[in-house]
């Protein structure tokens, strides 16, 4: 009886401890509000969307015609390449980034004397002397991909970093035509703050002039806070007291860590901060996928599976650029939701990414002034699709969730979302 009946509260515990665990797990966030205002157009918007090598470029035409992402990093497996790549890639408005030190090769460790420094001999000369000889002023040189803390890269002290860096400049300048030549760096690792100024201090005291400045940004959820104030300080005190550096755009050359490389919602949230703080453009990283096999071969970094089926986030980056024609003003009052608005000649469209680990309940959308596309009418139809979150698995294209009728007064028009699921992506289209 006795081992019956503590069975029974061992039983009773269990029980519970998960109903406890379930119930936390289904953190509910209630009533949020989204304003967007078709009157309201915004300016040129710079696309986040790139990436980072490839195997066959031409097999994914179809997926660059969709998805027109802008700039496209690329370095590894370059002589197995064709020099036509380049002027194919900017037939579709793509400006390549050509990683040099991807084509010089790394030292595997740090310190490897069977490796040929960059800092002697001519081979380092003679690599971007033909690159630049074939491809002029038509890409973007990245001259050393993550040149400190990564042993298989260099893990370079800072002065010895700083002179190949010098060097590799000064051999693209010295150039029929380099003068005009763009130069990325420092190509750090992640942002920090003391290694970009000394990296700056240095390029504004030996002439050496960087026109557009790069990191790898991986930071992602709350962290993302951290990184706006980075960029603010970068450009209201660090820059300017350097202005000899010549620095005209910033372009993150890698975005998204390992463990979100997947999410739809979180590529859109980085998105969203880095339009909001003037970012030029992004390229995605590629990791290890599940199998053991990197994702920077013709799966645009993950967004494709082996079989170049879809992933969910292929449709965040697909509804991603319909967005940036005719964006307009949105906001919203929880941090964790990414929104866009946009619209074109077949209707109007609204992008609303859940990055929160909250069930959303009861999210009120306020459509003003919609007789900017739609002119004088009484009732709109409106059709809801759900990007899930389904990590790797394929998705061949966004779920259908609901259709409705909507009603105009006053020129708006409030939509209920009753309920969205945590880390998903909801758009909205209205069409004509």
């Amino acid at each position: 009886m006795i081992l019956a009946h503590l069975n029974k509260k061992l039983f009773l515990f269990i029980v519970f401890f998960f109903m406890f665990v379930f119930v936390k797990s289904q953190r509910i966030k209630d009533s949020v509000k989204v304003e967007v205002d078709f009157s309201q157009k915004i300016g040129n918007v710079n696309s986040m969307s790139g990436f980072l090598h490839y195997d066959n470029i031409r097999l994914l035409e179809k997926n660059i015609k969709e998805l027109r992402p802008k700039y496209w990093r690329i370095g590894i497996g370059w002589s197995h390449k064709s020099p036509d790549d380049i002027p194919y890639l900017r037939s579709f408005g793509i400006t390549p980034i050509l990683v040099i030190s991807d084509l010089y090769g790394y030292p595997g460790k740090k310190n490897n004397k069977l490796w040929p420094h960059p800092l002697e001999g001519d081979k380092f000369k003679a690599i971007i002397t033909t690159e630049y000889q074939k491809f002029k002023n038509t890409v973007i040189y990245d001259i050393w991909n993550e040149p400190f803390h990564q042993a298989g890269f260099g893990d370079f002290d800072k002065k010895e970093f700083y002179q190949i860096f010098k060097k590799g400049h000064d051999i693209i300048r010295s150039l029929p035509g380099g003068d005009k030549a763009m130069i990325t760096g420092p190509s750090l690792d992640n942002y920090n703050e003391k290694e970009m100024e000394d990296f700056l201090n240095f390029c504004n005291s030996n002439s050496v002039r960087v026109d557009v400045l790069s990191w790898h940004e991986f930071r992602d959820k709350e962290y993302l806070k951290d990184f706006i104030k980075d960029v603010k300080k970068l450009r209201t005190t660090i820059l300017p007291k350097y202005p000899k550096v010549g620095v005209k755009k910033i372009i993150l050359t890698e975005i998204l860590n390992q463990y979100v490389m997947f999410s739809a919602s979180e590529v859109l949230q980085n998105f969203k901060y880095f339009e909001n703080n003037g970012i030029d453009g992004t390229c995605k990283s590629c990791w290890a996928e599940s199998d053991g096999v990197f994702n920077c071969n013709n799966s645009m970094n993950g967004l494709l599976d082996k079989n170049r089926n879809p992933r969910s986030i292929y449709w965040a980056y697909k509804i991603y650029n319909q967005s940036l024609k005719n964006r307009v003003k949105e906001t919203n009052n929880y941090d964790q939701f990414a929104v866009f608005a946009s619209y074109d000649q077949k209707g109007g469209y609204v992008i609303v990414a859940n990055n929160s680990g909250n069930k959303v309940i009861n999210t009120k959308v306020n459509l003003k002034n919609l007789q900017v596309v739609f002119g004088k009418i009484k009732y709109l139809d409106l059709n809801i699709y759900e990007i899930p979150n389904i990590g790797e698995a394929p998705l061949g294209n966004m779920i259908f969730n609901k259709k409705q009728k909507i009603e105009i007064s006053n020129n708006s028009s409030e939509i209920v979302m009753p309920s969205m699921n945590p880390k998903s992506v909801y758009y909205l289209s209205i069409p004509k």
